[in-house]
């Protein structure tokens, strides 16, 4: 009996493998960077993964060797590697051609429930429900594990210019955050303690 092998029924039955979860210890403190002397409004932005600011926290952050850096986030060597450089890339991107830095997404995990607060902006892992932030007592929390699904299953992921984790716009002068309006740029909204005029939130 012979069995004839033809390439492109292989390609066309077998299902790719699922990318496998890189670790994460815990999250950034920060959503992202925006550019000095450039408007948010007006910037373009670099979306780095969170397996990406991990690789860079673990590398130049922490010093450790590729090896054990990659151990720490349960990947190969080679795909550490992989990650690091595109982490490197993105940031340089940024830096040079005046764009923003928005951390989210990716095929992350978490060994803990975090949270971040969106008005201290302290990051802490907590259990339970009615989590309010340890450092200010707010109740305007951010479940950064339920962020992370959400991107992995196509909500939240902004396909053009100026995606934003968070749909608000903020007052650069006092502070003040108020909810976006689609369609509307944040820039023809005016705060309502001040009268500056509004910016996207990051």
């Amino acid at each position: 009996m012979f069995i004839i092998f033809v390439p492109e029924l292989k390609s066309k039955f077998m299902c790719p493998r699922p990318k496998r979860y890189r670790r994460v210890f815990s999250p950034p403190k920060i959503k992202g960077f925006k550019p000095f002397g450039v408007p948010f409004v007006m910037s373009e932005s670099v979306s780095l993964q969170y397996e990406e600011y991990e690789a860079i926290r673990l590398a130049d952050y922490e010093n450790l060797p590729q090896v054990d850096a990659a151990k720490k986030m349960d990947v190969s060597r080679p795909t550490f590697t992989r990650i690091y450089e595109k982490a490197r890339k993105k940031i340089a991107e940024a830096i040079v051609d005046g764009k923003s830095i928005i951390i989210e997404g990716g095929n992350v995990e978490f060994d803990k429930q975090w949270y971040r607060c969106n008005n201290c902006h302290n990051v802490f892992n907590a259990i339970g429900n009615n989590i309010v932030c340890p450092n200010c007592d707010s109740t305007e929390i951010e479940h950064i594990n339920n962020s992370i699904y959400q991107w992995r299953n196509g909500r939240g992921k902004g396909h053009g210019r100026n995606r934003n984790i968070e749909d608000s716009c903020i007052c650069p002068n006092c502070n003040t955050k108020i909810k976006h309006i689609q369609g509307v740029p944040c820039s023809e909204s005016k705060c309502p303690n001040c009268g500056e005029l509004m910016v996207r939130y990051i």
